[in-house]
C-alpha cells in the first residue's frame, strides 16, 4: 500500500503538468489569433466592444413573379462567404437580411453591414438619407461615380465598354442611424458597380489593407474611397482617400 501511495504524488504532478500544457498551449493560440487579426479587431471594433448581433444586409430584388423567392447579388454573396473566416477569426456572429424585407426592430438593435449602395439598397439609401448631414465630406452618387469636392471618381472600361476594368468603392463605419440609443454601429460598403462593392470589401478583411486603414483613422468612424482593378473575379484594391466623421 506504501508503494502505491508513495506513487500518487507522481501522478498528480504529471495530471496537473498535463493540464498546464493544455491550457497553456490553448492560451498560446488565442494570442497568436489576436494577434493576427489585430488589424481587422481594430476596423471592427465598435461590434466587438458592444457585443450586439451584427445583420448582414444584402441588396436583394423581386423575383420575376410575386411567389417568387428575392434575388440576390453574385457578387454580395461572393462577399458574404469572404466575410466568413474573418467572422468566425474575430469571434462576429451573424445573421443575413433581406434589403426588401428588414425589420425595424432589428435594424435598431444590432450592428448592421450593408453590402450595395442607396442605388439598389434600400436600407443603403436609408442609411445614406440619415447620415448625409454628418458626413465629413460631401458625396455625390447620382451617377455611376463618386464624386468628393472637384475629385470624380469614374469606372473605366473595356472590351467595347462590355467588361469593367476598373471601378471606384466607398466604405463607411459610422453611428448605427436606425439606434435611437446610439449603442450600435453600421457599415456600408457599395461600388459603382458590383465589383466595387465586391472590391471595396477588402478593406474590411484582408489583413494589410485593414492595417493601413485603421492606422489612417485610429478608432474613429470614417469614409474611405477605394479603386478596384479588376482581374475577372480577383481584385487589385488600394485606398485613395479616407475622411473622419467628428467624434461622438
Amino acid at each position: 500500500m506504501s508503494v502505491l501511495m508513495d506513487g500518487v504524488p507522481s501522478i498528480a504532478s504529471e495530471v496537473v503538468g498535463g493540464l498546464l500544457l493544455v491550457v497553456g498551449t490553448a492560451t498560446a493560440h488565442r494570442m497568436a489569433g489576436a494577434w493576427k487579426t489585430r488589424a481587422e479587431r481594430r476596423i471592427w471594433r465598435p461590434i466587438l466592444k458592444n457585443g450586439r448581433p451584427l445583420r448582414l444586409v444584402l441588396t436583394c430584388r423581386e423575383g420575376p413573379l410575386p411567389r417568387s423567392t428575392h434575388r440576390a447579388s453574385i457578387n454580395e454573396v461572393r462577399v458574404l462567404l469572404e466575410f466568413t473566416p474573418t467572422f468566425e477569426n474575430i469571434g462576429i456572429e451573424y445573421k443575413i437580411t433581406d434589403s426588401l424585407e428588414a425589420p425595424a426592430s432589428e435594424l435598431s438593435s444590432a450592428n448592421l453591414l450593408i453590402l450595395g449602395g442607396p442605388a439598389v439598397n434600400d436600407v443603403s439609401r436609408r442609411t445614406f438619407d440619415a447620415i448625409q448631414d454628418t458626413l465629413p465630406v460631401g458625396i455625390s452618387l447620382d451617377e455611376v461615380a463618386i464624386t468628393v469636392a472637384n475629385r470624380r471618381y469614374a469606372p473605366e472600361y473595356g472590351a467595347g465598354g462590355q467588361k469593367v476594368v476598373k471601378d471606384y468603392g466607398l466604405v463607411v463605419r459610422c453611428q448605427n442611424p436606425f439606434d435611437p440609443s446610439h449603442k450600435t454601429a453600421a457599415f456600408v460598403v457599395m461600388g459603382c458597380h458590383g465589383f466595387g462593392t465586391a472590391g471595396s470589401a477588402q478593406l474590411l478583411k484582408n489583413p494589410s489593407l485593414a492595417a493601413q486603414l485603421a492606422a489612417e483613422v485610429d478608432q474613429r468612424d470614417f469614409v474611405a474611397i477605394a479603386e478596384i482593378r479588376v482581374h475577372g473575379y480577383e481584385y487589385d484594391t488600394r485606398i485613395i482617400e479616407s475622411f473622419l466623421f467628428p467624434r461622438r
